[in-house]
């Protein structure tokens, strides 16, 4: 599938965008989708396990926004820092008081799903993936809403984390299709080929 406009683009910005940053992209939506699967699993079943796969979400989060190429690249900057940040809140929850950890935590996993948000949407954009923007738009924002402003509802997240489960896996499988920008032998490729 060749997306001319979308060559130009990455063109006109003088940026280069190699199969090894490619990979890495892919591989952190990889990342997320497992990640959300385990949550999807083990959250309703009151394992406390679940935070493994929201561990292994994040990770696929922070991989996904290093070796991304948005443009104009304040956005992906942008995305970068809630990502960081996100985890960053979520480690500092730990050793907040008691009374503080949980919305702390909780807030630091919503700038991550900012971050995520920020990742479907450039698919969305650049694509017009559907996934993309149900992830982006109502997806993520209903979740991180919803357990911010509410007390936890297991039956509400069990149905969401599932839901967001499939939404990735969609949106993952979309983009594993798209064929690879060419190897280059030296720091400068071409645009890519997508």
């Amino acid at each position: 599938m060749t997306i001319p406009a979308l060559e130009k683009k990455i063109a006109a910005t003088g940026l280069t965008y190699g199969r090894r940053r490619d990979v890495s992209y892919r591989a952190g939506l990889v990342a997320q989708v497992l990640g959300a699967a385990l949550l999807a699993v083990l959250y309703p079943l009151e394992n406390p396990f679940y935070t493994a796969g929201i561990m292994l979400f994040e990770a696929g989060v922070l991989l996904s926004t290093v070796s991304a190429l948005i443009s104009p690249s304040w956005i992906n900057k942008a995305v970068f820092v809630a990502a960081v940040a996100g985890i960053s809140f979520q480690a500092a929850g730990f050793y907040a008081p008691e009374e503080n950890a949980g919305l702390i935590i909780l807030g630091g996993l919503g700038l991550v799903c900012a971050a995520a948000a920020g990742m479907a949407g450039k698919e969305a954009y650049y694509f017009g993936y559907w996934d993309g923007w149900t992830l982006s738009a109502i997806g993520f924002p209903l979740m991180v809403v919803a357990n911010l402003a509410a007390r936890e509802n297991r039956m509400f997240n069990a149905v969401g984390f599932s839901a967001l489960f499939l939404l990735l896996l969609s949106l993952a499988g979309r983009k594993l299709k798209q064929p690879l920008p060419s190897s280059c032998p030296s720091k400068t490729c071409p645009p890519p080929l997508q």
